[in-house]
């Protein structure tokens, strides 16, 4: 995703006690620190915050952060969210400024767009490999997504990294990486079906083991059975 607006608070308390009340308040203690700037104690807004990860889907994001009182706009980069393992509460936040005129390495998402005729009516399907690859490019430039265009793809057609291309900035993922092909729908059925042979074949293994088990046990009670009756016969 491209810039994300972000507002940011000053915070004078630290320390556990305090970062409770901070929680407690709907806010998320946060910390910005930068090459050029001392770090900063900080809090964010604990709904707007989580809204923001949950839109991520994975990808790393960036920040213009605003702050009431300060005109100089900052853009900062997410570094680590510390969430509560259990009850998925965020409970701290660090954001690293970038310095202005500075290229950032972000995983920007692919969307696949354009309507395919093979998928349309039913032939094949599209079959993602990647769903998100790394450029470079200032932050400003960001953008929100890289389109993948699937219109006029026949069956078995690939999409490789180097087929797509970037606004602005430099593509750093291997260009012959696979993004997605157009896989017949005959070909996903016999996988599927494979899948669920092997797994019977497992099941029947694991019965085949028991049974085994089973006639093991009932040989040695005859055995047994055996020398008890030739132990009678010898006592009389």
């Amino acid at each position: 995703m491209g810039l994300i607006n972000l507002d940011i608070f000053p915070r004078s308390t630290t320390g556990k006690n305090a970062n409770r009340r901070t929680r407690a308040a709907g806010r998320v203690p946060a910390i910005i620190y930068g090459k050029d700037r001392a770090s900063e104690n900080m809090e964010l807004d604990a709904h707007s915050f989580k809204v923001v990860l949950s839109r991520m889907a994975g990808s790393s994001a960036i920040f213009r952060l605003n702050q009431e009182g300060v005109d100089d706009e900052a853009i900062a980069l997410l570094r680590e969210v510390q969430q509560n393992p259990v009850t998925d509460e965020i409970l701290h936040v660090d954001l690293m400024e970038i310095p202005r005129g500075v290229d950032v390495t972000v995983e920007v998402a692919l969307q696949v767009i354009g309507v395919n005729q093979v998928v349309k009516n039913g032939e094949g399907s599209v079959a993602m490999a990647l769903n998100a690859i790394d450029i470079s490019c200032r932050p400003s430039q960001l953008p929100d997504f890289l389109e993948v265009n699937i219109e006029g793809l026949e069956l078995n057609e690939k999409i490789f990294v180097k087929d797509i291309t970037t606004p602005a900035g430099e593509i750093l993922t291997d260009p012959e990486a696979l993004v997605l092909n157009i896989k017949p729908l005959a070909a996903e059925i016999i996988e599927e079906e494979e899948e669920l042979e092997e797994g019977a074949e497992g099941e029947e293994g694991a019965e085949g083991e028991g049974e085994g088990e089973d006639k093991g046990d009932d040989k040695a009670k005859d055995k047994d059975k055996a020398k008890d009756k030739a132990k009678d016969k010898k006592d009389d």
